[in-house]
């Protein structure tokens, strides 16, 4: 029997209506519960049970003592049987439900493609709509082969869908369909023949070009580094010459465009010269779209890592030379007496004859001079002219070169002077002038620290106060970081630091209220602060007040403020059935291949329908490849099998792996990233709540291996 609904579920989908409790005065006994029970669980499921196994036990139950017949009458009830054909076909005229006719299928299909094709591409999402439609239709869900096959054509059309309605936006950009074949083909204006009466030499040279630009807009960047930098701004220079328009993929789902990037990524420009053209100017415009996204967010890193290093590099300079020269002098109010009896004693003697010998000798001087130079004031004075002297003479060029490339942009007033300040630098970031033009508007507030305030400004004997021109520039950057970590500038063309605007939705200003309720935020800032720093203050204090009385929690010293240790816990015992588990698994199955257990599950639940394979074509049906043994399947199928786990289990676990004998080839076309391919099975089976209703409804085994078929 099928797990049960409880109190609620049943009273809601199994409870007679009047009408319903009417269509069954002319039956008795099983046949009148057989008939309560595939009404109730037609207009539950949408579908007749195939099996007595599918009915809730507790909605058996509600059901038989409405229509008074004991509920254990209904194992005399044959689902299969002519009669409970005949009660389907009466309860079809009855509620207006009928089985699905082709007339259907091609319905079905055209409509999930209408609400598909621009943003989804997940099987499980598309066959709950095909589900939902049918409901609505009140169409019976054919066979799970037509299942199939009407979500496969849909998610066909729609991906060919998709694509015409992108390369029809390429094609009206002017000449960025053939600046896109220039990154595959060696030769986009010429032919075929002419391709291939250039000299050998020549062809394989452009080849590797091709090639060479393609993986350069492919590759990642590097450590920070001002070669990096540079890197990377070339290589936006030259995703943005291809000239892919910003709005080529409006109303383009993420997940449908990161495919198409997905399979360009892992095409060659020999494979992608394969594809049809709209199909490969297509890829190739996801492949830079999201490649310029993403080199955008890079540049903006690099930017706020090299502000710091400059920052994090002066400190360590400045520290290292204070504390190289750096020794305290003891007793200055007495050796400032000395000295000053000494100069009153010899007023007219030299100071290297007089104040030397009063003091200890010249070291002791110069000991109190660095002492003197090493305060807070002097420290940070030093780190702000190596931080401006690194800045000047290294990292100049490459940040310069970098606001050529990025627009940075503000929707908070209150943060424009930056915006403009470096609008302002840009304009003279080829002036060889100490200081900036005296005709322009340089915004000071906002932008320039206080205490970089003295260090940016000169004031001469004669004339109007100055600013210094490569003080200030460094001040901008530091602003400019500060910022965009906080969001209040943005980025054109950036993803992660895009406009904060566009996370909303359009209609955010109209439904604002109704938006704030549904997250239970209150609209005013002061209120949720308030809140917030409440609920911080509680919390903090129930950690500070319980973690010293924890037993495995100690912290050193004798206040509370020292360093805190956890003490290593003690290993879990081990769970007590779980030695009798390993020996019955041993003398059912023996040793099993973790990968044929994972084949097993595969088979037995069609997880694998969780991953999307890069290609655009599968040759094998999946039905037959599934059928097909590991052993059997050809070496380039091949992959590394799964290690082992920790427990003790590794007994179970097939010891080959990838190039050696034994080894245990995957699925063909598999070749992602462990973690994510993990995760999506993990969401797989967690949604399978029981892996036996598959195999259990259908009446037939499924091919594993052959320990587990026994």
């Amino acid at each position: 029997m099928g797990r049960d609904l409880g109190l609620d579920g049943v009273v809601e989908h199994f409870t007679l209506s009047s009408d319903e409790a009417g269509w069954l005065r002319n039956k008795t006994g099983a046949t009148r519960l057989g008939f309560a029970v595939q009404l109730k669980f037609l207009t539950w499921r949408g579908r007749f049970p195939r099996m007595r196994l599918e009915l809730p036990p507790d909605a058996v139950e509600h059901v038989a003592k409405q229509v008074g017949v004991v509920a254990s009458e209904l194992t005399f009830y044959d689902f299969t049987s002519r009669a409970a054909k005949r009660h389907r076909s009466e309860l079809r005229d009855l509620t207006g439900w009928h089985e699905c006719t082709k007339t259907d299928l091609g319905k079905l299909v055209s409509h999930l493609v209408d609400v598909i094709w621009h943003d989804e591409r997940r099987e499980e999402q598309v066959r709950a709509e095909l589900l939902r439609q049918m409901r609505a239709g009140m169409i019976e869900p054919p066979t799970a082969a037509q299942v199939n096959t009407i979500i496969r054509s849909a998610l066909h059309q729609a991906d060919e869908r998709a694509i015409a309605e992108v390369a029809a936006r390429l094609v009206r950009a002017g000449d960025c369909t053939r600046r896109l074949d220039a990154l595959v083909f060696t030769d986009p204006a010429g032919d075929a023949a002419e391709q291939a009466g250039a000299d050998g030499d020549t062809a394989q040279d452009d080849e590797e070009e091709v090639e060479s630009v393609l993986a350069d807009i492919k590759a990642h960047p590097g450590n920070v580094s001002l070669n990096t930098l540079l890197d990377e701004i070339s290589k936006l220079k030259q995703v943005r010459a291809v000239g892919v328009p910003d709005k080529a993929f409006t109303g383009i789902g993420v997940q449908v465009v990161g495919a198409w990037r997905a399979t360009a990524s892992a095409s060659s420009p020999s494979h992608l010269r394969r594809f049809a053209p709209e199909v490969r100017h297509v890829l190739l415009a996801a492949l830079l779209f999201q490649r310029q996204r993403e080199i955008t967010d890079t540049l903006v890193e690099l930017l706020n890592s090299t502000v710091h290093r400059i920052n994090a590099r002066a400190e360590k300079k400045v520290t290292e030379a204070f504390v190289a020269e750096f020794t305290k002098v003891r007793g200055k109010a007495g050796l400032l007496g000395k000295i000053a009896a000494s100069s009153l004693g010899a007023p007219e003697g030299s100071v290297r004859e007089v104040v030397y010998p009063a003091a200890g000798g010249e070291k002791t001087l110069k000991d109190l001079v660095a002492e003197m130079k090493a305060t807070n004031a002097a420290f940070a004075r030093s780190k702000r002219e190596v931080f401006k002297s690194s800045y000047s003479n290294h990292y100049r060029a490459g940040l310069m070169k970098l606001l050529e490339v990025l627009d940075f942009r503000s929707s908070n007033d209150r943060h424009k002077p930056v915006v403009e300040a470096l609008a302002l630098i840009e304009r003279h970031k080829d002036s060889s002038t100490t200081y900036l033009p005296l005709g322009e508007t340089i915004p000071l507030d906002g932008v320039v620290r206080k205490d970089w305030m003295e260090f940016a400004l000169h004031t001469p004997d004669k004339g109007p106060q100055r600013v210094i021109r490569t003080v200030y520039e460094a001040c901008v950057f530091q602003a400019l970081r500060d910022r965009l970590r906080c969001k209040e500038i943005w980025v054109v063309g950036a993803d992660k630091w895009r406009n904060p605007d566009e996370d909303l939705p359009d209609d955010f200003e109209v439904r604002r209220t109704e938006y704030y309720e549904k997250l239970n935020k209150p609209r005013d800032a002061k209120v949720f602060i308030a809140q917030l720093q409440s609920e911080m203050r509680a919390e903090l204090g129930a950690l500070d007040t319980k973690l010293p009385k924890l037993p495995w929690v100690t912290i050193s010293g004798k206040h509370r403020g020292g360093a805190i240790k956890f003490t290593e816990p003690e290993p879990q015992k081990e769970p007590k059935n779980l030695r009798r588990l390993k020996k019955a698994i041993r003398k059912k199955w023996g040793t099993v291949a973790l990968i044929d257990i994972l084949k097993e599950a595969a088979l037995r639940t069609g997880m694998l329908k969780a991953l999307a394979p890069v290609g655009t074509r599968e040759a094998i049906d999946e039905a037959k490849l599934l059928e097909r043994p590991f052993d059997d399947r050809p070496r380039e199928e091949a992959g590394p099998a799964p290690s082992g786990d920790r427990d003790g289990s590794d007994s179970v676990v097939h010891p080959g792996s990838e190039g050696r004998p034994g080894a245990r080839p995957r699925p063909a076309g598999v070749t992602y990233s462990p973690l994510p391919i993990w995760h999506a099975l993990a969401g797989w089976l967690g949604s399978a709540r029981y892996f036996g209703r598959n195999w259990a409804e259908s009446g037939r085994r499924t091919p594993g291996c052959s320990r587990c078929r026994a």
